[in-house]
């Protein structure tokens, strides 16, 4: 009689066990399929989460690697670890960003659309707030503002960019554009010739004219000569394309004075890719917003837009810094600030506001 109420017994506690393990799968299966929702795959239990783990682990004596599902057996080993030697656990998970800099960077977003992740990095380096890209990133996706620039991937290194590389601080680059400008006895076009110092990325930049003709050609590299000087900037290359206006007098002119003038091959734009770039940026964020009606209304614009390209516009080339002024060495290492009230970050509007310098007014 004993013997089959052991039986019994048995029975009956195999019976439970059997639908305790059916609990603890169910149980395991619902936090395998949450983590498998959440973004990342990742869960980050706080500090309170954590302790009511260890202190019904304590009661397994630890010996939960059948059961553990919200984090690794390796996690939980250095929770127990930090938890006898008497260590507090560190912080895990990204730093806070704080609600000012959320709005701050929502502002930028919202105020300049052709604004990528990158640039508005660089306009908080220049009021000296330190935010990552991927930080600015999360952010305008939580709120909708996603940009999404095209990138290429780095080629490996060619014998012209070999040579742009070891010249970059002797090096000016230069080139033509165009833009029809509308009076009253019909559409002209009107050419301007920049001029970029590659190791500064600081730029000079011609007024228009409707006849490009080499004297003037010639004058306009005289006053490119003085502006280096004045800026006391160094230069032995001149890089230019082989347009007709780009004639022998010209690099005469320049090779009188030390520099020696390259040409770039026939169709490859890409070999004087500075002014090229810089051309394209003047037309994208200022010139294609415009039509304009006299040498002088264009003359206002892209002088408008050198002053702030050359004092106030961080360059991604450079650290995402501006330029120095004239005469100035190499930046200081910038000293970022907890980041102030939304109130005292000024916008300084050019060309009705399509250009925007972000400060700080005192406090």
């Amino acid at each position: 009689m004993l013997q089959w109420l052991y039986v019994g017994l048995h029975l009956l506690v195999e019976a439970g066990s059997a639908r305790r393990d059916a609990r603890v799968r169910f149980l395991k299966a619902q936090v395998e399929i949450l983590r498998r929702k959440l973004g990342g795959n990742r869960v980050v239990p706080s500090p309170d989460d954590r302790a009511r783990l260890l202190a019904i682990g304590q009661e397994l004596n630890h010996d939960v690697s059948d059961v553990i599902g919200i984090v690794t057996r390796r996690t939980y080993s250095r929770w127990v670890t930090e938890l006898r030697e008497g260590r507090q656990p560190k912080r895990v998970g990204r730093p806070k960003i704080v609600r000012n800099m959320r709005e701050l960077v929502i502002r930028l977003a919202r105020e300049n659309a052709g604004w990528g992740y990158r640039r508005i990095v660089g306009e908080l380096r220049k009021l000296r707030l330190k935010l990552g890209r991927s930080s600015v990133r999360r952010i305008l996706k939580d709120e909708g503002l996603t940009p999404s620039p095209l990138r290429r991937g780095k080629a490996s290194e060619t014998t012209w960019q070999k040579f742009i590389r070891l010249h970059v601080n002797t090096l000016v680059a230069c080139d033509f554009f165009s833009k029809n400008v509308i009076t009253p006895i019909g559409v002209r076009v009107a050419y301007c010739l920049a001029f970029i110092h590659v190791g500064t990325r600081k730029v000079f930049l011609s007024p228009p004219t409707y006849h490009p003709d080499d004297r003037w050609v010639q004058q306009q590299g005289r006053n490119m000569m003085m502006w280096l000087e004045d800026q006391q900037l160094g230069a032995r290359f001149l890089i230019h394309d082989r347009d007709t206006k780009f004639s022998a007098a010209f690099r005469r002119l320049f090779k009188s004075d030390g520099i020696r003038c390259l040409r770039t091959p026939l169709l490859a734009p890409d070999a004087n890719a500075f002014a090229e770039a810089w051309i394209g940026g003047l037309r994208r964020e200022a010139l294609n917003h415009f039509l304009c009606f006299s040498p002088g209304h264009l003359d206002h614009i892209t002088q408008s837009y050198v002053r702030f390209y050359n004092q106030h516009r961080p360059h991604q080339g450079l650290g995402n810094r501006t330029l120095p002024a004239a005469g100035a060495g190499p930046p200081d290492e910038l000293v970022f600030e907890s980041p102030p009230e939304i109130s005292r970050i000024r916008c300084q509007r050019s060309l009705g506001g399509l250009l925007r310098h972000y400060y700080r007014v005192a406090a």
